[in-house]
């Protein structure tokens, strides 16, 4: 049926209309996806951004290994990191602060280093209770054990060991064959010298500072020992054999020497008793042990 001029121009603005609304709507749809492409784009280019790192979920104290435990990941930018930030892949068994971190902190290689306190065959949890101990010593503390004799002469006998436990009087270390010889030796010869004494320095900031060099050369008899014992390593005869140079062999005959035979009479009566109280002792702390076990 024809269409007067009336439903024809009418039909026209229809069909006109429609094409507008589609072509309006296309618009919008290419621009609605140019948006959703950029948005996904810049999605992309921030989450490439962003890395994994580790976060503590503790205080750690310097000097303190740090573990898995004590740590979470976590997904970062790069734009918020230091340059020294360290990955997940990078920390080890025995990775320790070197000074204190709070919780929270992400993990930086300027704040963490690798532990000297490594576990070989001859390693062993030993038990000392006749150390004069610093007041204020806590588990993971770094000391020095010193030995001063009467005369105000002062030797280092083992450096930097990391207190396993200790309580009022007793301290539990790790240590290496030579280093268990060399503290009985200068166990002895403590005993021998009246008025001196075996004592413990505590590390400011552990893991900032450096091990100190041992001073204390023990007696011809334990280095003698020292030589003939399988469980020492050849790495660690050999740090032996370079602290006992010929020029600390004769300080040691000059000064050590020298003290110790002042109390030649005495000497063996006083080793008897002071070994005598530290059996007592042990026995008390066991005791002490086992009752708090039940």
């Amino acid at each position: 049926m024809a269409l007067n001029p009336m439903q024809r121009k009418s039909r026209n603005s229809f069909l006109l209309g429609m094409m507008l609304t589609l072509l309006i709507t296309a618009v919008i749809i290419a621009f609605l996806f140019l948006q959703v492409t950029k948005l996904k784009q810049e999605a992309d280019e921030l989450e490439k951004s962003y890395v994994t790192v580790y976060v503590l979920q503790t205080d750690i104290q310097s000097g303190t290994n740090i573990t898995i435990g004590d740590v979470k990941q976590a997904r970062i930018s790069k734009n918020m990191l230091p340059s020294d930030y360290i990955s997940p892949a990078e920390l080890t068994d025995t990775t320790i602060a070197k000074v204190n971190i709070k919780s929270g902190t992400v993990l930086t290689s300027s704040i963490i280093t690798e532990s000297e306190d490594k576990i070989t065959n001859d390693i062993r949890m030993q038990e000392y209770n006749m150390l004069v101990l610093p007041t204020q010593l806590e588990v993971d503390d770094y000391i020095d054990i010193r030995w001063m004799l009467p005369n105000g002469q002062d030797y280092i006998v083992v450096s930097k060991k990391r207190v396993m436990d200790c309580n009022e009087n007793t301290v539990w270390l790790k240590m290496s064959e030579d280093e268990i010889l060399t503290m009985s030796g200068a166990t002895v010869e403590a005993y021998q010298a009246t008025g001196s004494k075996l004592y413990a320095v505590k590390y400011v900031e552990p893991g900032m500072q450096s091990t100190a060099i041992a001073t204390y050369m023990p007696s011809n008899d334990v280095i003698n020992l020292i030589n003939a014992d399988k469980n020492i390593t050849n790495e660690a005869m050999t740090g032996l054999r370079n602290r006992y140079t010929e020029a600390v062999k004769k300080t040691r005959q000059e000064n050590i020497n020298n003290v110790l035979n002042q109390y030649s009479e005495s000497s063996l009566d006083n080793i008897e008793a002071k070994i005598q109280e530290e059996i007592a002792r042990q026995q008390e702390a066991r005791q002490m042990y086992l009752d708090g076990l039940q």
